[in-house]
């Protein structure tokens, strides 16, 4: 049987795993160190980029907001106001001039109640650039004017009645009637040509005023 005995003052001992391992440790410690270092510049790159970004917003906001101020002031001078004045009629020229008299007043007899007579009507676009109708209407009591409004919300050719102002009025025989200035949205149930062959060219489109002074007329006589 053999014993075997090292009688060496310092016996050899393999250190290479030890030191594999060791190294292992340091090349992984190295590559996590690397990318910690490479994701904390990146996100300095982000954050300053995204602080850069945000002081340009914002000085866009301030160069838009005080645009707007200078547009508004400028829109609130004088002579631009009469410029948006004259606009607005011109506007409300063409509409009166595509408008067919004729049509309007045949939709419009089909909703007025029989004790209803209209003494004023004006052509004219919302700020939607939508045409409507401002309509001053009377009565002899409130019965017939709301049923008015109520033909207009329920109409295929006029819709979203809006009232303006009620006061009282007297008429001829110094009877009280109730009027009511109010607008409507109006959409006519033909299309512009048949509006055209309505009205021929050369004739002069019928006079608003005396329309409705006929039709009243023709309401008073029990038509």
């Amino acid at each position: 049987m053999k014993v075997g005995f090292n009688l060496a003052s310092h016996p050899y001992e393999n250190l290479r795993p030890r030191y594999t391992l060791v190294w292992l440790a340091v090349a992984l410690a190295a590559v996590l160190a690397l990318v910690l270092v490479s994701r904390e510049r990146q996100q300095r790159a982000e954050t300053r980029s995204l602080t850069q970004q945000r002081g340009r917003f914002e000085q866009e906001m301030e160069d838009l907001a005080r645009e707007r101020s200078e547009l508004e002031e400028w829109l609130r001078r004088s002579e631009v106001q009469e410029i948006r004045d004259h606009s607005a009629f011109l506007n409300s020229l063409i509409a009166r001039k595509s408008l067919s008299w004729t049509r309007m007043f045949l939709d419009l007899e089909k909703i007025l109640p029989a004790r209803v007579q209209v003494t004023a009507i004006q052509p004219r676009v919302n700020r939607a650039r939508q045409p409507e109708l401002a309509l001053s209407v009377t009565a002899e009591d409130m019965a017939p004017l709301v049923e008015l409004l109520k033909n207009l919300e329920s109409s295929p050719q006029f819709g979203s009645p809006a009232v303006a102002a009620q006061r009282f009025s007297t008429d001829r025989n110094q009877q009280t009637r109730i009027a009511l200035d109010l607008s409507t949205q109006y959409r006519p149930a033909v299309p512009e040509a048949e509006s055209a062959v309505t009205e021929p060219e050369g004739e002069p489109a019928a006079d608003p005023a005396s329309d409705v002074a006929n039709t009243a007329a023709r309401r008073e006589g029990g038509f």
